[in-house]
C-alpha cells in the first residue's frame, strides 16, 4: 500500500511538470514552477481525489491527470496564503521577490483549470465547475479570516469550514464527478474534516514559535476561548498577548508555557472541536452507498491519516 501511493505520488507530481511545461512559454518562469513543485513533499489533495474516484466506480485513467491540477491549484492557494498572511518564511516562494511570487501563484491557478479544460472526459465542465466553486468558498473564508472579525464560535468554524474544507471538498467531489456521480454527503464530510484539520493545525500553532496566532492576536477559537477568561490560566495568556512579548520572555521556557495552555483548558476545547467534526465526518462516510473497502480508504486517508495540506494553513 505505501509502494502504491510512492508510485501515485511520483506520476501526480510528473504530471504537474508536464501541465506546466506544456501550457508555458517563458523558460524562466517554467523553471521556478518547477522548483516549487519538486519541492513538494506531500500530494494528500490529489490522492484524495484518486480514492473517491475508484471509491465510486470509476476507471478513467485521466484522474492522475485531474490529480495533478487539483495539487497545482492548492500549490497555488498555500502560495497565496503564505503571502498574504507573510510566515511560513522557509517556502521558496517567500524567499524570492513577492511580486514575482505572485504571479508565478496566478499563473500555477490559471494552469490548473486549463489542465481540467485539456481532459477528454464528458464530465470535465462538470469538474471545471465544482473547481470554481470551491475555490470561490475558499476565497471567501480567506476573505473573513485576513479581515479577523469573528467574535463568536460559529463565526469561526464558519470561516474554517469555508477557509480549510472547501478545498477538500473541491477535491473529493471532483475525483467523484470524473466517475460520473454525484453525493451530496461527500461535500458535507469534507467541511466537517476542514473544521477538524484547522482545529488540528491551531491546537499545533499555540506551540510554534515561528508562526503563533495566539501572539498575533488572530481570532481564531483558541483566542475566542482564551478570551472568555473561564479561569486564572486564561486571564495570564490573554494580559501576555496583549503585552505582546516573546513566549520565552514571558514565561521562561516553553514547558511552562504549556503548562499554562493546558491549565487554561484551551488545548482541552480544540480537542473536542475536533473531535465532534471528526464524529460528524465519520457518520456521513459510513452513509455512503459503496463498498465497505471504498468506506475504509476514504475514513483512513480523510481521518486516519489525516494531512490536509501540504502546509500548515
Amino acid at each position: 500500500m505505501v509502494v502504491i501511493a510512492e508510485v501515485e505520488s511520483q506520476s501526480i507530481k510528473r504530471h504537474m511538470l508536464q501541465s506546466i511545461s506544456s501550457q508555458l512559454e517563458h523558460s524562466e518562469l517554467q523553471d521556478l514552477l518547477f522548483s516549487f513543485v519538486e519541492d513538494k513533499q506531500i500530494v494528500n489533495f490529489g490522492q484524495l481525489a484518486i480514492i473517491h474516484h475508484e471509491a465510486f466506480g470509476g476507471k478513467d485513467s485521466e484522474i492522475i491527470q485531474l490529480a495533478a491540477a487539483i495539487e497545482l491549484l492548492i500549490l497555488s492557494f498555500d502560495m497565496f496564503d503564505d503571502l498574504e498572511d507573510l510566515d511560513n518564511m522557509k517556502e521558496l516562494w517567500m524567499q524570492i521577490d513577492r511580486s514575482i511570487a505572485i504571479n508565478a501563484a496566478t499563473t500555477l491557478y490559471t494552469i490548473s483549470q486549463q489542465t481540467v479544460l485539456n481532459l477528454s472526459s464528458p464530465y470535465k465542465h462538470q469538474v471545471l465547475s465544482a473547481f470554481l466553486q470551491f475555490s470561490m468558498k475558499a476565497m471567501e473564508g480567506q476573505h473573513d479570516d485576513l479581515q479577523n472579525l469573528m467574535s463568536t464560535e460559529e463565526e469561526c468554524l464558519h470561516v474554517m469550514k469555508r477557509k480549510a474544507g472547501s478545498l477538500i471538498a473541491l477535491a473529493s467531489v471532483s475525483g467523484m464527478l470524473l466517475a460520473g456521480a454525484n453525493f451530496p454527503e461527500v461535500e458535507e464530510y469534507s467541511y466537517q474534516v476542514g473544521i477538524a484539520a484547522q482545529a488540528d493545525n491551531d491546537f499545533r500553532d499555540l506551540f510554534n514559535l515561528n508562526k503563533n496566532d495566539i501572539t498575533s492576536k488572530k481570532k481564531s477559537l483558541a483566542y475566542l476561548y482564551l478570551e472568555k477568561g473561564y479561569n486564572e490560566h486564561s486571564h495570564v495568556l490573554m494580559k501576555f498577548i496583549e503585552s505582546g512579548r516573546e513566549i520565552i520572555e514571558e514565561f521562561g521556557s516553553i514547558e511552562n508555557y504549556k503548562q499554562i495552555l493546558f491549565d487554561s483548558g484551551v488545548m482541552q476545547y480544540l480537542n473536542v472541536i475536533k473531535q465532534v467534526a471528526i464524529n460528524r465526518a465519520k457518520k456521513k462516510i459510513e452513509s455512503l452507498d459503496i463498498k465497505e473497502i471504498h468506506i475504509e480508504k476514504i475514513k483512513s486517508h480523510l481521518i486516519i491519516n489525516k494531512k490536509p495540506t501540504n502546509k500548515e494553513r
